[in-house]
């Protein structure tokens, strides 16, 4: 009887876990809808957002979290308001973009070694400050960037045209049919 419930408990936690990645990924798809009709709003909605988590720096350090990295963490939180010069569209290989990218992970990998080496913080402080200073800023850019390539009118060939994507849909298009996604992505690479 034990083993059954062990196995059925295991079975919950197995279907929960499921639940809340597929709830998530639902929001981030109704949020990028959100942002491909109100680029402006969403715009200053993200500026607001990186003055906010500057504050929460601010309060992070005189809680007594290390300065230097509370500094470099707000640094790279304005580094990544360079994409804004083009906003929503983004080059995906432009050298901004490139650099957002590896400041993101640099920033992350940064505060897990502090935390790892200060076990003093409470695991709910931890998630609560990886989530505001360090994934906020850089996920709300991710799911509001437009490819240039996938918005550029296009020769329209017959009845079909371009379809306009934001990031957050041309990354994860393969989770839809994978036929229709190879096929899409495939017309957006041809022409």
């Amino acid at each position: 009887m034990a083993a059954f419930l062990g196995a059925l408990a295991t079975l919950g936690w197995v279907l929960g876990a499921a639940f809340i990645v597929f709830s998530i990924g639902c929001g981030l798809y109704v949020i990028s809808e959100w942002v491909e009709e109100y680029p402006r709003q969403t715009r200053r909605l993200i500026q607001c957002s990186v003055w906010l988590v500057d504050i929460v720096h601010i309060l992070a350090a005189l809680d007594g979290v290390s300065l230097w990295r509370v500094v470099a963490s707000m640094c790279a939180n304005h580094v990544y308001t360079l994409n804004f010069e083009t906003f929503p569209l983004i080059q995906t290989t432009s050298p901004v973009l490139l650099g957002s990218c590896a400041l993101t992970v640099g920033n992350h990998f940064m505060w897990f070694f502090y935390f790892v080496q200060n076990l003093r913080h409470p695991f709910g402080h931890v998630c609560a400050l990886m989530f505001f200073c360090v994934w906020l800023v850089p996920l709300a850019l991710f799911v509001s960037l437009t490819p240039v390539d996938a918005s550029l009118p296009s020769a329209r060939r017959g009845d079909e045209g371009r379809v306009r994507l934001n990031m957050f849909k041309t990354v994860f298009a393969w989770f839809r049919r994978p036929d229709e996604a190879r096929t899409r992505q495939q017309s957006l690479h041809s022409e």
